[in-house]
């Protein structure tokens, strides 16, 4: 313990404990969540001072994009701890579009003071400092082994981790790795001490799954990282339809076994089952499994499992997430396998629906956020996003789409130091690990981003978007052998990605090639009778032929159709040829940019 440390603060009938962080009323322990001692405590520190609102939001939240609404409700949470309306009146002020002031009168207390108080907490304060050396804030849970499997149960192992995945996010005080980052292991025979190693964790939930006709056994364990040895070990024998008592027990005894402090808010999300039926969990489960593929055929079976969960579960939220997040992919960069205007009303359709149900899943505004913004609705694009990340700080995916929200909007530093969190909290993620790269594209730092494509290739040589943005930061540099190479390798290992053989074409048309770029423009015109060509993607390739008035027209069409590109354009180094066209500016303000 520091010696900034050994105090207390003494107001009305409270005593809250620096050290211990804990807030007793005559006595009597008061439950705070984290950030809400947080922010007593800042206040208390600061007693008869106007804290503006954003001082109090840089101080409790340094590296987090939040909104008003996160602190709002922390002072409501802490005006109810501290006594309801009357808490208002005797402790915190608001001071209109200012901030807060403590106003109580506040008494600081030397611990060391109290020779009662010194003896009472000596070996306590001992124990904390001991189980803090070995504190676990970090842990994968694992792809389940799959046991004697048949081909048809091959969803169950990643799914049972998906679904775990989901539960123990709810907890705030560790950082679960998403299921993106532990699909590579599904099937393998890693050493779950091994694999936490190259995750960054700290802790690995890792089993096996079986199932026989209606019977599913289920063995698991949580294997601390450094020490390689169990710290809890479990074995379930139970009907299929009692998965979920296995999904609870499971959730609840890693964070028995992690001595983690739980919340009643996180009790009751860790424990909380957002389906009764277990055909229809079966089908989600599915539906994850195929969405985890990113493929447009993966995407469509996908949706199809979705759709047969709420048919059979009308009331299923997490369902509905799950096929908002299906149309998202369909829709967006990279993929673009439907017409974006369908795709994106789909998956509002679908997020607007999971939220109706249950408004506090992360991963739901997270995908309503993205939507948002390839809808153009910036400010609504803020809103969720500021919500889900004040519902899940750890959920790496959320902070990865504020990088890009904060870059489109002309705010590359903050844009960095989000997709920099993004990576700690996912630190193997290759599209996170990618994205850090882009950023740097957006800012024009060319240098930087070609260092961490090549960085994120080594995790990865396979990767077909770090191959993607590396050719399009040689171009930028002029350096258009290399970026032919890159877009060639990134056509092949994406099997044929129209954007990397358009984005091919423009290299080729500033490389002088132009025989080539009108090559690829013609096969694109050919292929838009039987699939959809992005009108963005006709663009690029007629602004590296010099075609600039016929690019702007596609760019048009592009807009309306609300093509998955439209919202970079304002980070789009490829588009500079045509910013000061009258035009051009035109379609900023459309797409809700400033011209």
């Amino acid at each position: 313990m520091t010696e900034q440390q050994k105090h207390s603060y003494e107001f009305g009938p409270f005593r809250l404990d620096v050290a211990e962080r804990r807030l007793l009323r005559d006595g009597n322990a008061v439950s705070l969540a984290p950030k809400v001692f947080d922010t007593l405590l800042t206040l208390v520190e600061n007693p008869g001072r106007l804290i503006e609102k954003d001082e109090l939001m840089t101080k409790l939240w340094p590296d987090t994009f939040v909104g008003e609404a996160a602190l709002a409700r922390n002072i409501c949470d802490l005006r109810r701890a501290l006594g309801g309306s009357s808490g208002e009146a005797a402790y915190i002020e608001t001071v209109p579009k200012s901030g807060y002031r403590f106003i109580a009168t506040v008494t600081r207390i030397e611990n060391s003071d109290s020779v009662v108080i010194a003896q009472r907490h000596k070996r306590t304060s001992i124990v904390v400092r001991e189980e803090l050396e070995d504190e676990v804030r970090s842990i994968a849970v694992m792809p389940f082994q799959q046991m004697g499997s048949t081909g048809s149960d091959e969803y169950l192992g990643l799914g049972m981790a998906d679904a775990l995945i989901t539960r123990l996010s709810n907890i705030r005080q560790i950082a679960v790795r998403p299921t993106s980052a532990v699909t590579k292991y599904a099937g393998a025979n890693d050493d779950p001490a091994a694999a936490g190693r190259a995750l960054k964790v700290e802790a690995v939930l890792a089993g096996a799954i079986q199932r026989s006709a209606e019977r599913v056994r289920v063995t698991v364990q949580l294997v601390s990282v450094s020490t390689e040895t169990p710290l809890w070990a479990e074995k379930f024998d139970e009907s299929f339809t009692d998965i979920f008592a296995v999904e609870d027990s499971i959730s609840e005894q890693v964070a028995r076994a992690l001595m983690l402090r739980l919340t009643g808010e996180e009790r009751r999300l860790l424990a909380k089952r957002y389906t009764e039926i277990s055909e229809a969990y079966e089908l989600y489960l599915k539906g994850r499994f195929y969405w985890n593929k990113r493929t447009a055929d993966g995407l469509d079976k996908s949706i199809a499992c979705f759709r047969k969960a709420i048919d059979i579960d009308p009331s299923y939220a997490l369902a509905y997430a799950g096929l908002a997040d299906a149309y998202t992919f369909l829709g967006d960069v990279g993929l673009t396998a439907i017409q974006p205007n369908d795709a994106f009303s789909k998956a509002k359709d679908a997020a607007a629906k999971a939220l109706e149900m249950d408004d506090s899943l992360a991963e739901a505004r997270t995908s309503l956020g993205h939507i948002h913004m390839h809808c153009y609705e910036w400010a609504k694009a803020r809103t969720e996003f500021e919500r889900a990340i004040e519902l899940s700080p750890n959920y790496a995916h959320a902070h990865q789409l504020v990088a890009f929200y904060l870059a489109f909007n002309g705010r590359m530093q903050a844009g960095c130091a989000e997709i920099r969190l993004a990576m700690r909290l996912d630190p193997l993620s290759l599209p996170i690990n990618t994205d850090l790269g882009v950023i740097h594209s957006f800012a024009r730092e060319y240098d930087e981003a070609i260092e961490q494509y090549q960085n994120t290739l080594e995790l990865d040589s396979n990767f077909d978007r770090a191959h993607f943005w590396l050719a399009a930061a040689y171009e930028q540099k002029q350096m258009y052998e290399e970026a032919i190479a890159e877009y060639i390798i990134s056509i092949d290992l994406s099997g044929g990605s129209l954007e990397a053989r358009a984005s091919l074409a423009h290299a080729y048309g500033h490389a002088g090639r132009k025989a080539e770029a009108l090559g690829i423009l013609e096969e694109l015109n050919r292929e838009s009778s039987s699939r959809y060509v992005s009108p963005y993607d006709v663009a690029i390739i007629n602004l590296g032929l010099g075609e600039n008035e016929t690019a702007l027209n596609w760019l048009k069409r592009a807009c309306d159709e609300h093509a998955g590109w439209m919202i970079y354009l304002t980070v789009d180094p490829r588009l500079d040829p045509i910013r000061s066209d009258p035009g051009f500016k035109e379609l900023l303000l459309r797409v809700g940019f400033d011209a």
